[in-house]
C-alpha cells in the first residue's frame, strides 16, 4: 500500500515475505511468520508501523504498543476497505492526494466489476487453499467476499471454521461448477492432480479448474483488484 501511494522509499524495515514491488526486496528484514524482532524495530525508530493484526503474534504487537510506538492496523475484509486504508495511510504519511487518486481508481474498478456480475446466475465455487489436507474457505473470509463480488457462491459458506478441512467426498456431494486453486511458484502440480479421476464433479468434468496467482488474491493491497477481476472471469466461465 505504501508503494502504491508513492512513499515506498520511506520504509525502513519489513517482513520476509514482502516481495512486491522488486524494490521491496532491498528493505531490511525484521520479521517473519515466526515473529517480529522487537529490538530491531525499536532501533530503527519508526514514525509509523503498519501491521496486519491477525498475521502477527499478538504478544509482539502488544509489546510494540507498550513501548509507545505508533501502529496502524490494516486488515480489510472486503475490497472497498482497501480504499479506506489507503486514504487513512495517505493522511498519516502526508500523501493524501496520491492516496485519494489510487483509492478512487480502485473504487471505480471495483464498482464496475460488481455491476458486471450482480445480475448474473449464481455459480457454485470451491476455493482450494491446500490439498493435504484438503482445505478451503469458510464464512466471512476475505476470499469469500471476493467470490460474492463475482456473484459466486462459496461451497462451504456454512462451515463452522474460517478455513475448514473437508473431504473430496464433501466436495462431490456439493458438486462445484468451478474450482479455484491459488498458488505460488512450484506449488500448483500436486494441488491440481488430486482431481484426476473425479469426473462426476461438474467443475472437473467440464474442465473448469483454474489456477491463479495467490499473491494478488490473498494480499490486502491495490493489486487485489486484479485478482478479483481474474477470479470473476473464471467464475463467469461456468455461466
Amino acid at each position: 500500500m505504501l508503494y502504491a501511494i508513492g512513499v515506498g522509499d520511506r520504509i525502513v524495515g519489513t517482513v520476509e515475505y514482502a516481495d512486491f514491488p522488486k524494490d521491496a526486496l532491498k528493505i531490511r528484514r525484521i520479521g517473519s511468520y515466526t515473529g517480529i524482532q522487537i529490538e530491531q524495530v525499536v532501533a530503527l525508530k519508526p514514525d509509523l508501523i503498519v501491521a496486519w493484526k491477525s498475521g502477527n503474534k499478538l504478544a509482539d504487537l502488544n509489546k510494540l504498543e507498550s513501548l509507545g510506538l505508533n501502529i496502524y492496523y490494516t486488515h480489510p475484509k472486503k475490497m472497498d476497505e482497501i480504499s479506506r486504508d489507503l486514504i487513512v495511510l495517505g493522511k498519516k504519511v502526508g500523501a493524501e492526494k496520491k492516496a485519494q487518486q489510487v483509492a478512487e481508481q480502485i473504487t471505480k474498478k471495483y464498482d464496475e466489476i460488481k455491476s458486471r456480475y450482480k445480475d448474473k446466475k449464481k455459480v457454485k465455487v470451491f476455493y482450494q487453499l491446500w490439498h493435504e489436507p484438503l482445505r478451503t474457505i469458510g464464512p466471512k473470509s476475505w476470499i469469500e467476499s471476493l467470490v460474492n463480488d463475482c456473484n459466486g457462491s462459496n461451497l462451504f459458506h456454512d462451515a463452522d471454521a474460517p478455513y475448514p478441512v473437508v473431504s473430496l467426498e464433501n466436495v462431490l456431494v456439493k458438486n462445484p461448477e468451478v474450482i479455484v486453486i491459488p498458488h505460488h511458484s512450484g506449488e500448483v502440480g500436486a494441488k491440481k492432480e488430486i482431481w484426476n479421476g473425479w469426473d462426476n464433479i461438474k467443475a472437473v468434468k467440464e474442465k473448469r479448474i483454474f489456477t491463479m496467482n495467490g499473491d494478488i488474491l490473498h494480499r490486502f493491497g491495490p493489486r487485489a483488484i486484479q485478482g478479483l477481476e481474474k477470479l470473476c472471469e473464471a467464475i463467469d466461465s461456468a455461466r
